[in-house]
Parts: C-alpha cells; structure tokens; sequence
C-alpha cells in the first residue's frame, strides 16, 4: 500500500504540494483563533464524584456561585476600620455594585464580618460574583478600569483573575520557548543533514503539524473544555513528533537515492515501504499509549489526551503525505549546497562496523554487569518518588509576581480563617426544605456534624443563632412576618427540597485534619428521609485522589495491553513486547524521582525560578507517563524494526542487534536531542505545571535513549539470546497472517549481503 502510495504522490507531485499549501493555509487562519476559546482550567474533578455533584446542586439551585474576583485593598499608614479607608473602600465597592455585570459584592463594609479584615489591620477583601449573563471574561473586562482607588492599594486576585492570567502565561511562554527552540534546532539539523535543504523539510512538517493541530483543537473546545495546557501538549508533540519522523524518512531517502540518484521514483517507493511504514507504526504506538487519558472522566486530562492523539497522527499524516510529495520535487537536489563532505572522511564498504556497531558488541560482552548496574542506577534515580506527596492546583502555579498568585499568599497567611477550610454539604429532602418535618430531621442531622472534633462553625437552617430551639425555627419559617431577618436565611439556605450546610474549620484544606473531618461526616448515619452530599475543596481534592488510585490501572492495563499487541505484531515475539514495557516503566519511575527530587523537595527552584509547595501536581505524573511512554516506545520501535529486518536475513541474534544499533543509533540519538530540546524549552516556562511536564518529558527522552537503549536493549537481548524471538506457534503463524513487515526488494537485500561478504574478507575471518 505505501508503495502505491509512493508512486501516487511522485505522480502528482505539483497538484498535491497545492492541495497541502492550501489546507496549510486554511488550517492556520482558523487554528490562530485556539488561545480566545480555551480555558484558564479545565475541570478536575471527577463529575461523578459526590463533590461534583453537591458543588453542581449549590452552583445551580443554592446561589453558590465561587467567587470570581477578589480585591485586595491595603495601606501601609491607614486601618480599614479608619474613615479614610472606609470612604475610600465603600466609594470603590459602590461605583462597582452599580454595575450591571456585577452580581453580589461580600465586604467587611456590608457585613462587618472581622474575618474579612487582615490580622494587622491594614488589609481588607471584598468577594465579588461576576453577573450570570454574557462571558465571566467580558464581564470583568468592562469592569476592571474602574477597581482603582487614589488612596488604597489595590491588588486582584479570584479565579477569573486567575484564569485570565493563566492563559496570558500560557501564551508568552509558547512564544519564548519557540523563540528558544528554532535556532537551536536549526543549528543541530544542519549539522544532522549537512544540508540546508534537507535540515529545512523536517522544519517545514514542524510548522505544518502545528497549525493543523491547532485547528484540530480549535474544533475540539466547541464539544469538551480545552485546558490552555494542551496548546504546550500539542506545540511540543506536534513539532517533536514531525522533526523525528521527518528526519528517518529524509535520511531513508537519501540513503536509497545514493544508490542511484536517477532513480527519484524507485528511492521514494523503497523509502515509504520501509520508513514510512515504521513511522506508521510509531505514530499508532504513541496515540495508542494517549488513548489511557481518555478513560480518566477527569476533562482536563481527557482534553489533553485529544489534543495529543490528535497532534500525534496529524504529525504522521503530515511526515507521510506532505515531506513525500517534497522529496519527489527535490530529487536529488535534496543533497544541494550540501556541506558534509568538507567534514567527514570518505566511506567505505566498512560501514556496517561504525561505532554504535563496536559499542553494542562491548555492551553485549558484559551484558550482566552492565544489566545489574543500569538496573540499580534507575532504581537509585527513581527512589525519590517513594516519598512523593501530591496536591491539586491553585493560584499558586502563577509566577510569584502575578497579583493572582500574591492574593492568594495574602489571603493564606494574613487573614484568620481564610486559609482554613469551608466543607459544603447540600441536604436533599421529601419535599420543602423548610417544612417542620424536614427541618426536625435537618436538626438531627447538624447537631452529629456539630459534635465532630475541629469543627469551628456550622452554618444551616436550624442553627442561625444557637440561642432559638428548633420549634421556634419551625414557626419562624412556617410564618416568615414574624421574624423577616431569620426568615431571609432561608433564601440563602435553602431552594425547594434543598439546603446546604456550611461546615467552617481552621485546618487547611488540604491537611490530614482537614480529611479526617469530611470522612467524619461522609460516615454519619443520615436520618431516613434525606441526602446529603458533601462538597467543597478538601472533599474535591480526596474525590479527584480517589478518581485517580482507581482508574490508573484500567490505563495502565489498556496502554500496555495496545503496546504489546503493537510490538508483538512487529517483532512476533511476547518475550520483546515485555522487555520493552518493564525498561519504559524502570525509565519513568527515574523520571518521578527526579520531578520529586526537583519539584516537590525544591532542589533545583532558584534555577528553574519557582516556589516548592511541597508536593507535584496530582495530574501531572499522569500527563508525564502517558505522553513519555507513547514517545519512549517511538524510538523502541525504530530500533526494533531494523533489529528484526536484520534477524529475518540471517537468524543470528548478536549480530542482528549490533546491525540494528549502528543503523538506528545516530538517527535515535539525534532525534532524542532533537526532541529534548523541543521538550525541555517548556521547562524555562514560568507556570509550575508546565515545568513539570516540560522537564519530565525530556528526562524520560534523555534516560531512554541512552541508559536504555544503548545499554539495557543490547545488554538484555543478548542474555535473552533466541528467547527474544519466542512465541507459540499458533501465535507466529497469526503474525505471519496480519503482522507488519519491510518488505525491501530482492536487488536491496543482495546489496546488503555483497556488503557484508566484503566486511567478513577485510577482517581475514572465513567466508
């Protein structure tokens, strides 16, 4: 099929290159509008979680809006109780709730609520909900001229704040890490190919993945939130992917031209029956290995997983239908201006004996040594990860200089009661809320609440003001002119059949003290009659924990299960399928020590420029392991399959790995340092989140393409000799039916065997 496929696009060179200009073109006017309609944050939350459920019943039915922006309002000389503070204060809160795209604003001045107020004095917060109606970003937009004062410092903070800030972020830091990476990826493609011509056409399928990529993504936030996290995803795995795929199909090609540089045709159908094949299977290793996120219910990770499905065969599809078609035009002007010569010495017919070909043969001498220690160094680098603590994330991934970021350092350490937890609880009942059955039940059922050690205050229906008993509640809200002021708790409390609970401590959310209460409560025996829900952030976070311990086998079951059946249709074996998955996950649990050792122990945070909270974000190994593993098994796959076209002509082990190292080992390495680079920009990111990802994923590259494949892959291979190779034979005749093959023509493979003859009588050994 890629050989027809070869002669097709040869044949209608001119006409395709047209097409893929023109679907470049559309791609990326319609892929630019990507960054306006994505988010901040998407979801983390697990919405079949009990949280998801109680926050979307008290967003919906109970006016709970979270708040969207916070203002914090100080001065160095002045109290917030002083009347120039307070006149400056109300004059501010005033011009702002006379908005209409203002909904409610929470102040010390409306409610003379003292935890509104910073220990020292000088600071104080008003919470504000933005108006249901038109876009949250809008709405802010029009309002944030006016939150200035002459006399108070003002700093903004919330999560639209947030939100916005983000995605500015998100941007700068893509054009910075772009702006990083070209050069230095130019440079290395030019020394790579020795041809400007050739180092171009890698770049070329680079900015063609991407802006078909975004456009992809583009299409997707109209049925799914995006995250702003997958333009990162998408921009280093786009171009990543597309530099290494262009890179073995060029050189493949400039290999097969070599040998008769007439032949354009002939060089092009050989290149995509044996390269483009491999690329083929790659790109499905990688999307298979991504499809694991999509079985999180979590949309961000969902999201993410669909933008790099998407990017990675986008990439694939653009190596293998796009870069042909440039190839057949370029024929052998693909060697033009080519400057390699002037530096390396003439080749000879000892090629197949390089060094990559003498170092395999030195590892594979002391395979078991060189196993034990290699082994024993991944396990060392990985044992950080056996402390490893995690967290979900807040304002605090902002670079420390963004107002989001200093609000929240304000609001955790300045103000009482700010930093510790609210937990939510929506009650549902038979019938109204506020009849005097259901409140003698709801009574029940907050006086157990009430008794749970650390709870400061219980905010309900039937506990407004702990000197009134329950009868008189039951009065007050069967008969609301007798009491207006407790009666209107009820429009706050409670909508229909339902009512929320508001449980206050002083532990942080994220404490242990903090979890044992919403276990506490989650236990309680309800009275028949009624639900409750628990929801707030401490109980989000155990939900998303939860969520997370119990979907991560299922991914990890289906992305080996896919891998597997991949590398067995390529090799035939089972014994290299599960080679191959025991060194990735030894290669990645070296990764998590080192995002351990450098993040959440903050070894490295004056050089990479952040603040350690003490713990990684819980997605983010998630993201790091299915994103590295895909990438990981894309160089395995290379070098298998030259290993196995090289077993299938003469049977020997041995040789067949040194054969397959020395012809892969460059172009493995210098797609491994291509792609760190690509990688590692993200690390100079000033988003936490990104730095992690960045990082983690050029660890994972840098470790697998030289402590595994240079030393683990030969040293092993030849411990497990003809044992690589098993398989039932049931199962090998199935390979032999459906698996994936080179099929290289008959005048190829007797080049190869002259070659090797040649080699053989230069070394005076018998022929």
């Amino acid at each position: 099929m890629l050989t027809w496929v070869g002669r097709i696009l040869y044949r209608f060179r001119v006409s395709a290159l047209l097409i893929a200009m023109a679907i470049t073109l559309v791609a990326a006017l319609f892929g630019s509008g990507v960054f306006d309609a994505l988010k901040g944050t998407s979801s983390i939350e697990d919405p079949h979680s009990q949280s998801a459920q109680g926050q979307a019943l008290l967003d919906s039915k109970l006016n709970a809006d979270a708040i969207d922006v916070v203002i914090l309002m100080s001065s160095s000389t002045l109290h917030a109780t002083d009347p120039a503070f307070t006149q400056a204060a109300t004059q501010l809160l005033t011009t702002l709730k006379a908005r209409p795209q203002v909904a409610s604003i929470t102040s010390y001045y409306s409610t003379q609520d003292s935890s509104l107020i910073s220990r020292d004095g000088h600071e104080t917060i008003a919470l504000l909900q933005l108006a249901t109606k038109g876009e949250r970003d809008s709405n802010y937009n029009a309002i944030a001229p006016l939150i200035t004062s002459p006399v108070l410092h003002i700093t903004l903070g919330g999560s639209v704040v947030a939100d916005m800030q983000f995605n500015h972020q998100v941007s700068t830091d893509l054009s910075f890490a772009e702006t990083i990476t070209l050069p230095i990826v130019v440079i290395m493609l030019l020394f790579i190919f020795g041809s400007p011509i050739a180092a171009l056409l890698p770049l070329l399928i680079g900015g063609i993945a991407i802006a078909c990529s975004f456009s992809v993504l583009r299409i997707l936030t109209n049925f799914i939130g995006v995250s702003s996290f997958a333009i990162n995803v998408t921009s280093f795995i786009g171009l990543g992917l597309a530099i290494d795929y262009s890179l073995f199909i060029v050189t493949r090609f400039r290999e097969e031209l070599a040998a008769d540089e007439r032949d354009v045709i002939g060089a092009l159908q050989r290149t995509m029956a044996t390269a483009g094949r491999t690329i083929i299977f790659s790109g499905l290793t990688v999307g298979t290995s991504l499809i694991a996120l999509l079985l999180f219910p979590e949309v961000l990770l969902q999201s993410i997983g669909l933008a790099a499905i998407a990017t990675a065969l986008v990439a694939m599809l653009a190596a293998l239908l796009v870069l042909p078609v440039l190839l057949a035009l370029l024929g052998r002007n693909i060697n033009l201006l080519s400057f390699a010569r002037l530096f390396r010495r003439r080749t000879t017919h000892k090629h197949a004996q390089g060094a990559w070909y003498r170092l395999s043969y030195r590892v594979m001498r002391w395979s078991l040594p060189v196993t034990i220690v290699t082994v024993a160094l991944l396990l060392f680098l990985g044992s950080p990860f056996l402390h490893a603590s995690f967290s979900t994330a807040d304002e605090s991934v902002l670079p420390p200089g963004s107002s989001s970021a200093i609000v929240l350092h304000h609001l955790k350490y300045d103000f009482p009661n700010q930093n510790g937890s609210e937990i939510d609880i929506v009650v549902r009942t038979n019938g109204t809320a506020t009849s005097s059955g259901n409140l003698a039940l709801l009574s029940f059922y907050v006086q157990k609440v009430q008794a749970i050690k650390g709870i400061t205050n219980v905010r309900s229906l039937v506990s407004v003001d702990p000197r009134i008993t329950l009868g008189e509640y039951q009065q007050i809200y069967a008969y609301p002119q007798a009491s207006p002021q407790i009666a209107s708790v009820a429009h706050l409390l409670a909508n229909g059949n339902l009512s929320k609970v508001i449980v206050q401590t002083n532990y942080a959310f994220t404490s242990a003290d903090a979890q044992r209460v919403v276990r506490q409560i989650r236990a309680l025996s309800v009275p028949e009659g009624i639900v409750t829900f628990v929801a707030g952030s401490t109980a989000a976070q155990m939900d998303l924990f939860s969520s997370l311990r119990t979907t991560i086998p299922y991914a990890l079951l289906v992305m080996i299960s896919a891998i597997f059946v991949l590398l067995f249709l390529l090799t035939g074996s089972l014994v290299m399928p599960l080679k191959a998955v025991i060194l990735n996950v030894l290669s990645l649990s070296a990764t998590f020590g080192a995002l351990v050792w450098i993040f959440q122990d903050g070894h490295l945070a004056n050089v990479l420029g952040f603040q350690s909270v003490g713990s990684l974000d819980s997605t983010q190994p998630v993201l790091v392991f299915a994103i590295a593993f895909g990438l990981s098994m894309d160089y395995e796959v290379f070098l298998l399959s030259r290993i196995k076209e090289q077993f299938d002509k003469t049977g020997n082990n041995r040789e067949s790995v040194a054969i397959g190292l020395q012809r892969t080992g460059q172009l493995i390495t210098s797609a491994a340092l291509l792609l760190t680079v690509v990688v590692g920009a993200f690390a100079t990111s000033k988003l936490v989140l990104i730095q992690q990802i960045g990082l983690g994923v050029a660890l994972a590259i840098i470790m697998d393409a030289t402590l595994v494949r240079v030393l683990l892959v030969p040293a092993m291979m030849n411990l497990l000799g003809t044992w690589n190779w098993w398989a039932p034979r049931p199962l090998q005749a199935l390979q032999e039916r459906i698996g994936l093959k080179e099929h290289v023509s008959v005048d190829v493979q007797q080049d190869y065997a002259v070659v090797h003859l040649v080699d053989v009588e230069q070394e005076g050994e018998p022929v």
